[in-house]
């Protein structure tokens, strides 16, 4: 099957899926009587009908934030570059640093590390960002000096450095602890002792005979990677105060005249662009590190 026909079926079937997932708000209503959840199919397949007739008139591209209504073209250009600006240098780096550092970690006899990197690796990405911040505060207290901002207090004055290492400290560990394993078993591999036989030097050896090997295994885990990454996004973005894609979305899906279907339809389809774009990046990324080292 070419790609053409495949990009034909995936790309409605993602739309579908969309339309369906998120109309789940206005089919689950709570009942007045005893607030149990009632199931009303037919205001969700209302909301879906309504959404597709709004897009020739505009109308799926407005959305209330809090009495004022708002076009969803006009503030997402903000969001989406907020977004994707942290989630972009959060990939690269945090891959590249991943891949280096698990090489390391492979080869290194430096068993302090290796249970550093197993505590870290057991804590939700939510606490390890509470601990950046709580640093900061504490390091500010102790001494009066306010290395980073630990949140965005306004757009005009945002949080930048603090944000960034959390993007890149998350998908880094997950990366670290893969590369490290996958280099740790190819090192025993028949052909690495072989090498080792002819006299090639260790670094030549790991990085032109047993990392080639391991890259095949971080292209394949691209999307547990991304998913690492886009995770816990808007938890990212709440104790950040980031005026990104996702605080836009759930900050407004509730409105005051209720649920906003379209904005939530807008909102996914945003992030899934946002996703495919970054997964492309980190695919060149991944093929750059192969082009240096596959010979």
């Amino acid at each position: 099957m070419s790609k053409t026909i495949q990009l034909s079926l995936v790309i409605p079937g993602i739309l579908l899926f969309v339309l369906l997932f998120a109309m789940f708000p206005a089919v689950l209503v709570p009942d007045r009587l005893d607030s149990s959840l009632q199931f009303h199919w037919a205001k969700g397949f209302s909301s879906i009908h309504s959404y597709i007739d709004g897009l020739w008139s505009g109308y799926s591209f407005q959305y209330f934030s809090g009495k004022t209504e708002l076009s969803f073209w006009e503030q997402i250009g903000s969001s989406f570059s907020v977004t994707f600006t942290y989630m972009i240098i959060g990939a690269v780096v945090g891959m590249t640093l991943g891949i280096i550092l698990g090489v390391y970690f492979a080869v290194s006899r430096a068993v302090w590390l290796k249970r550093i990197l197993e505590l870290t690796s057991v804590f939700p990405d939510f606490i390890i960002v509470l601990l950046l911040q709580f640093l900061i505060v504490f390091i500010a207290s102790e001494t009066g000096l306010v290395i980073f901002q630990v949140a965005s207090f306004s757009t005009d004055d945002p949080a930048v450095a603090l944000p960034l290492i959390s993007t890149i400290i998350i998908p880094a560990i997950y990366m670290i602890r893969n590369v490290a394993l996958h280099m740790s078993h190819t090192l025993t591999e028949d052909y690495i002792n072989f090498a080792k036989a002819r006299g090639l030097g260790k670094t030549y050896i790991v990085f032109y005979h047993a990392l080639p090997n391991v890259l095949p295994f971080v292209k394949a885990d691209l999307h547990k990677f991304m998913g690492i990454l886009f995770g816990n996004l808007f938890i990212f973005e709440y104790l950040y105060n980031l005026n990104g894609v996702t605080l836009l979305v759930f900050s407004n899906a509730f409105a005051y005249e209720g649920y906003q279907y379209s904005l939530v339809v807008n909102g996914i389809l945003t992030l899934l662009l946002l996703y495919a774009v970054i997964y492309a990046l980190l695919k060149v990324v991944v093929f750059g590190w192969e082009k240096v080292f596959v010979r």
